[in-house]
């Protein structure tokens, strides 16, 4: 898309340490993992798209196989793929993740059972395929949540409260607060036993596997927490404090869980007034990912979308979502114009700046920042550690 914004492509410098194979570094942490009981092992995977998940899911299923456990998959996505079984197994299946890919059964089904409290109204929900099995071993990427702030955010723990726990579990953590209910949950589940491990995935700026570890029971929950915090730091970002324009060219689920990183895009779109950066005057949304399969949960924070992104919204998979989370704004359908470049005027118009002074900044998602598009303006001022493209 070009448009009356003539696009320089830039590429920033980004703090990336990889694994060069996942699966062998985990089968090395795995051989070291506290044994699981013999008898049914129930392995929750949650909807984010890692890299080689497939594989990864695959090499925990065989170890769980080896050392006399019978696993099955179950989803562990709260109410992501329209909280509905078929749409949770058709989410994991999109990740590859398929009977004959991990070597073990995928088993979505739509029934949870309440296993008791955590905390003094707060009921922990459980899968009922999990609560039959013999033990939990969740597997999941730790990444700072774009909603709040707590010892535990998006991992394993989050697996367990939120995702086994569907829908009654999504809103029961929720609106409890869940960084005072993941502590809660977490002690809930290791006291019952019926966790022996899990494996935790700290992603790089690039998205790729950068460390795996086997959690503990005894010490879980200071682990995970460490590995927040080198995720936080890893976390790519946009390197203007402040300017006009964002366009992004696709949103959704497989991306953030709010279809754009709020980290990215600034949280004062879902927290007026925190005085959190950046702070973008307008945002233009173009596409919906196929793997988001109509949950635009996050459309509410862009400014124009195009009518192909609005054509292809679930409503009531996104109604769904946030409902769930309590942030209904996040379902908000903004100005929907015709086609990219009608979208990219009205926001234009709309900030009554001329296109040749406009400071603005195209990403492909808020997953992708290594390489992207800046605006003339923009590119005479690039800070340290960002270069222009050439040829």
């Amino acid at each position: 898309m070009q448009g009356p914004i003539p696009w320089i492509p830039v590429e920033q410098e980004i703090s990336a340490p990889r694994l060069a194979d996942p699966a062998g570094a985990l089968r090395r942490a795995l051989a070291q993992a506290p044994p699981p009981p013999r008898g049914p092992v129930a392995v929750p995977v949650g909807s984010r798209h890692i890299p080689g998940l497939a594989e990864l899911v695959a090499e925990l299923v065989t170890h769980l196989r080896e050392a006399g456990a019978d696993p099955v998959v179950v989803p562990a996505m709260g109410t992501h793929g329209g909280a509905t079984a078929e749409g949770q197994a058709r989410t994991l299946a999109g990740m590859g993740i398929t009977p004959e890919a991990v070597g073990a059964p995928v088993v979505s089904q739509p029934e949870v059972v309440r296993l008791g409290e955590a905390a003094p109204g707060l009921p922990v929900w459980c899968d009922r395929v999990a609560v039959e099995a013999r033990a939990v071993v969740p597997l999941h990427r730790v990444k700072p949540h774009t909603a709040f702030r707590g010892p535990l955010e998006s991992g394993p723990t989050k697996l367990l409260a939120v995702g086994l726990g569907k829908a009654p579990g999504a809103r029961t953590v929720h609106r409890y607060g869940p960084a005072r209910a993941l502590p809660a949950v977490l002690r809930f589940w290791l006291e019952s036993g019926r966790v022996p491990f899990g494996v935790a995935l700290v992603l790089n700026g690039r998205g790729e596997v950068a460390r795996l570890e086997v959690l503990r029971p005894d010490g879980w929950a200071k682990r995970e927490h460490a590995l927040l915090e080198e995720a936080r730091a890893l976390l790519p970002r946009i390197p203007w404090d402040e300017f006009d324009l964002l366009v992004v060219d696709r949103i959704g689920k497989d991306v953030s869980g709010t279809g754009m990183d709020l980290h990215v895009i600034g949280m004062e779109r879902r927290f007026p007034g925190c005085g959190a950066r950046p702070r973008i005057r307008r945002i233009v949304a173009l596409e919906l990912t196929p793997a988001s399969a109509g949950n635009a949960n996050g459309v509410g924070y862009a400014d124009v979308i195009t009518r192909r992104l609005a054509e292809r919204v679930d409503w009531p998979a996104t109604y769904a979502n946030c409902r769930a989370t309590g942030f209904l704004e996040a379902a908000r359908l903004p100005y929907v114009a015709e086609d990219d470049a009608r979208a990219l005027e009205t926001a234009l118009d709309s900030l009554d700046v001329e296109s040749g002074e406009v400071r603005a900044v195209r990403i492909r998602d808020t997953g992708h920042l290594e390489r992207f598009w800046v605006s003339p303006v923009l590119a005479r001022e690039l800070p340290p550690g960002v270069h222009r493209i050439c040829g």
